[in-house]
């Protein structure tokens, strides 16, 4: 019986959790630096939705995403950034770069022999407003593409920035939702850094939902002890 409760206990904490929408990309990396190919988030499956999270700086001017390609595949990638009002304007830039892509020249160090695809957002006078309902957090969209990648290899999806601005920006790949238990565990800390990153305080539902939590344990230990 205990062992029902608690089942149902996880599957109601679940679903007020997950209430407000899917989980959609699946945080890899929050906040931080990853400026170069050697320092890139490493995405190992292309297909599943997942998105790092990034600081585009003067001192770090490029997010650099590294995507493990086991055969020739289609690729959706998004770039965004946090709805802050001192980032309305910034515009990073985007491009995909490896192997059997056209030749293109940027202004950051790629490696040897790869060429790449260019995601214009200089010319995008507003981005799209998107709302992340789990992490009740704001962005706008800059760019958006479904690029071939046409053998398996690792490319590299690459943001830059030639701004003044200390900016920071994030990087989606792949559509397919798909999410463990270990992302339910870790479920609250990561909405805490997500908003963090977007610059905004706690999300109230995560106290309601662990009031709810607190009295349900409590109600379940006071049901225990009077079985005893």
């Amino acid at each position: 019986m205990a062992k029902r409760v608690w089942i149902g206990l996880g599957a109601a904490v679940l679903a007020a959790l997950l209430s407000v929408g899917g989980l959609a990309h699946r945080p890899i990396a929050i906040g931080g630096t990853f400026d170069g190919p050697t320092e890139s988030v490493r995405v190992t499956d292309p297909d599943v939705s997942q998105v790092a999270y990034g600081d585009v700086s003067v001192a770090h001017p490029s997010l650099w995403v590294a995507v493990e390609v086991a055969a020739a595949t289609d690729l959706h990638v998004q770039l965004g950034v946090p709805a802050i009002e001192r980032l309305r304007t910034f515009r990073p830039q985007m491009a995909i770069v490896g192997p059997g892509l056209p030749s293109l020249a940027l202004p950051c160090a790629v490696p040897s022999g790869l060429g790449g695809i260019l995601v214009v957002t200089s010319s995008v006078a507003d981005g799209a407003f998107s709302h992340e309902p789990v992490t009740n957090t704001d962005s706008w969209i800059l760019g958006e593409a479904l690029i071939h990648l046409p053998t398996a290899e690792t490319y590299y999806v690459v943001v830059w920035s030639s701004s003044i601005v200390d900016g920071k920006a994030w990087v989606a790949v792949g559509q397919r939702e798909a999410f463990g238990w270990k992302d339910i565990v870790t479920l609250r800390k990561t909405i805490n850094a997500v908003r963090t990153f977007h610059e905004v305080g706690p999300d109230s539902r995560l106290v309601t939902t662990s009031k709810i939590l607190f009295l349900a344990a409590v109600a379940l230990a006071i049901a225990g002890l009077v079985h005893l």
